[in-house]
């Protein structure tokens, strides 16, 4: 991907300036025009911190931020106060610098003539995908507080998962960090002082003290390189995941890795159920509904399904059925949106998909610590069993000898 400079012309006649990232001039001018902007002039930028810029102010702008938003723009709107006078109130109130600014930007556009979907659509990925669709179908059917509140809810409800799925998450993670310190501190400080003493006793070492030692050994003479392992190897990941084949295969296994699985295979039936259940509800066409869900899913495995879905639809294929070809959903949901396609109903059904999967998945969440828990003392407790075994089993032999004597 590539990062252009463009310069534009919005309905309303304003020059807009911006940056885009796109893998050709020509896709950039294409996604620009799909957004009613008229272009002007389009070239690569030449800055190499441009293409840093929008995911750094992205950064510092939280999901929360967004949300606080469009609740209080919605709210306020539906007060009957102007938009300018409500972003103003939410200028004040906003704590953050970074977003402080945006509203600033956005306000200014805002006094220049541009419409709020333009505005935030100025802003690249600081404001979600969802958001300025809804915000853009609200201010052509005139229901904009009404688009705004339905966004707000979606994107806390969005939240709430993913901060349901952090925190079933935080114990593991926190009990493999914790074994992994306390496994180093034993096998780089209390075994190695241990070892000249067992060594000295005139027993036979058993095999697990013999492997506890050499794999302290190990520890000692590469200890740096390890930690240096731990610290590279995210990093690593982290690029090799900038492919989409590796992006594929690393998503593909959440969705099978046991216990992992139920988390995230569930988090992505109640984030597609809602987000589709919602575009529809808004009078999207099904191709815009697919480019909208893809992105926000965040699965490349769901995603190049959904990819090959969405083409057999706009073909002329049924909903139903291009779904029942792949095998990325399960039977309850394939059968409600052949309900929902049939009766016309598809945004009650996803209603009642969404709604059954956040409660599924937030009685997993509540679950899910309990039966991990047990699980994790297992390990931990058999791991240092091992090392026990290993340093007593000298010392036992040791006054086995010494009773018989």
């Amino acid at each position: 991907m590539k990062n252009y400079a463009y310069q534009a012309v919005d309905y309303s006649g304003q020059t807009i300036k911006g940056s885009i990232e796109s893998p050709t001039a020509e896709a950039a001018s294409r996604e620009l025009g799909e957004k009613g902007l008229y272009i002007v002039a389009i070239h690569e930028s030449t800055n190499p911190l441009a293409r840093f810029k929008s995911p750094l102010q992205a950064f510092q702008v939280g999901q929360d931020d967004v949300v606080e938003f469009a609740q209080s723009l919605s709210v306020m709107l539906d007060a009957g106060m102007s938009i300018i006078v409500c972003l103003d109130d939410i200028i004040a109130s906003t704590p953050n610098p970074a977003f402080k600014n945006v509203l600033k930007d956005i306000r200014q556009r805002l006094m220049r003539g541009s419409s709020i979907s333009q505005a935030l659509e100025a802003h690249g990925k600081i404001f979600p995908e969802i958001l300025k669709t809804l915000v853009a179908v609200g201010e052509e059917a005139g229901t904009l507080v009404e688009s705004l509140k339905e966004a707000s809810d979606h994107l806390m409800r969005m939240q709430k998962l993913k901060s349901g799925v952090k925190k079933a998450l935080m114990y593991p993670a926190f009990a493999l960090v914790a074994t992994l310190g306390a496994l180093f501190f034993w096998m780089v400080f209390v075994i190695p002082s241990l070892t000249s003493t067992l060594k000295g006793m005139g027993v036979k070492l058993p095999a697990l003290t013999l492997f506890l030692i050499a794999s302290s050994n190990f520890f000692q003479l590469h200890w740096k390189l390890m930690l240096m392992g731990m610290f590279l190897t995210p990093v690593a990941f982290y690029l090799l995941c900038m492919n989409s084949r590796v992006r594929y295969l690393r998503d593909l296994a959440l969705i099978k890795m046991p216990f992992v699985k139920i988390v995230v295979y569930n988090k992505l039936l109640a984030t597609f159920s809602e987000q589709f259940r919602m575009l529809v509800a808004a009078g999207i066409n099904i191709g815009r509904i697919f480019d909208l869900l893809i992105p926000s899913l965040e699965n490349e495995y769901f995603g190049s399904n959904l990819r090959v879905i969405k083409a057999k639809i706009l073909d002329g294929g049924r909903i139903s059925e291009s779904f029942e070809q792949h095998h990325i959903l399960p039977a309850l949901v394939l059968s409600k949106i052949r309900i929902g396609e049939t009766t016309g109903t598809l945004d009650n059904q996803f209603d009642f998909l969404a709604k059954y999967y956040t409660k599924k998945l937030d009685d997993i969440i509540d679950n899910l610590g309990k039966i991990i828990e047990p699980l994790v003392m297992v390990v931990i407790g058999g791991l240092f069993a091992i090392i026990i075994m290993g340093l007593l089993l000298p010392i036992y032999d040791l006054v086995s000898k010494v009773g018989k004597a």
